[in-house]
């Protein structure tokens, strides 16, 4: 009996030997994945970011009638009180997903501070046309299409759109007696979270002396 118990024994510890080892390769092999796991999401983070954050631009455009093209130069220095004048903007889309725009027109005092965190408020500006007046879907551009330069046309971008820039009793009051305002224009994006229009800090502004004739 003490032989057999012996060897059932020693044949329970030879059955122990080879669970242990391959609970220590198991583990082995667990810290090598995680560790090339580790060292592949580096390597991706390092050498292929992700693009899944894009972005937006906003252009104001003036139009050469002789040339018969958009051009981002010769801006207006003037606004006159009885004559309207015009202007244009352009936006692409970046953001590597559709994206619904929205452009509000703003006019306010040379001095106000225009920033990329939060929009002008209307305690301190005139909004020159209403919210739905400007507002589009577009397209993310193709990997091609970011790569083009100075290309005013395609599927994602918002074409040269003509605003009429004026000044009347309401901007007046904003103004003080100021001889100068500066219009602005910013970009606002539709967010599906929260069901609405939001500011993304992208602008451009025009600084403009004000003249009877």
């Amino acid at each position: 009996m003490k032989e057999t118990e012996k060897q059932s024994t020693s044949k329970g510890k030879r059955r122990m030997i080879p669970s242990k080892i391959n609970r220590n390769k198991l583990y082995g092999f667990v810290i090598v994945c995680m560790v090339i796991g580790s060292i592949i999401a580096i390597f991706s983070i390092t050498f292929f970011p992700s693009n899944e954050d894009g972005f937006s631009e906003l252009m104001l455009l003036t139009y050469d009638s002789v040339e018969e093209e958009y051009e981002a130069e010769v801006y207006p220095f003037f606004i006159y009180r009885l004559l309207n004048i015009s202007i244009y903007f352009m936006v692409r889309n970046f953001e590597n997903k559709v994206t619904y725009y929205q452009l509000q027109i703003k006019a306010t005092k040379l001095s106000q501070n225009v920033s990329t965190v939060n929009p002008l408020s209307t305690n301190f500006c005139y909004i020159m046309y209403s919210n739905n007046t400007y507002e589009k879907i577009l397209p993310p551009a193709t990997n091609s299409e970011k790569k083009e330069s100075g290309v005013f046309d395609g599927d994602y971008i918002w074409n040269p759109t003509i605003v009429t820039l004026y000044i009347n009793a309401f901007i007046d009051l904003v103004l003080e007696g100021e001889s100068e305002v500066k219009i602005v224009f910013e970009l606002w994006k539709f967010n599906t979270l929260t069901d609405n229009f939001q500011y993304t800090g992208v602008f451009t502004f025009l600084e403009l002396d004000i003249r009877w004739s």
